[in-house]
């Protein structure tokens, strides 16, 4: 039986290294991507163009993400008329300080988008 999202740990399992060349290349292809980024209670929401390449990074991203962080959900949302896709990535109680880390870097803007905007 595979437990429940809610009894996983929220632990990498990269090695230190594995992780450092995550950081230097999927994730941050896919950070450079981001557009905005919505706070969410149990995680983010991340907003990126919606055009074939950044689709298929995002597509890579979360398969790789799926193998070294089972406790993770993502959602994909894409626009209508190829505008831009939104990724939310959530998981259970820790998941936000967890991704704070890992795909909200310092400086980066946090927006709050529109309360009556549904994801």
């Amino acid at each position: 039986m595979k437990p429940r999202p809610d009894d996983m740990p929220i632990t990498c399992c990269l090695t230190s290294a594995e992780l450092r060349e995550r950081e230097a290349t999927l994730l941050v292809q896919f950070s450079s991507a981001v557009i905005e980024t919505e706070e969410l209670v149990d995680g983010y929401a991340f907003r990126v163009p919606g055009d074939r390449r950044w689709v298929a990074i995002i597509a890579e991203m979360i398969m790789a993400e799926r193998e070294c962080c089972p406790f993770l959900t993502f959602e994909l949302l894409a626009q209508p008329s190829m505008g831009p896709v939104i990724v939310r990535v959530t998981g259970p109680a820790g998941t936000k300080d967890f991704l704070k880390t890992v795909l909200c870097k310092s400086g980066a803007s946090i927006w709050q988008w529109s309360a009556t905007r549904k994801l």
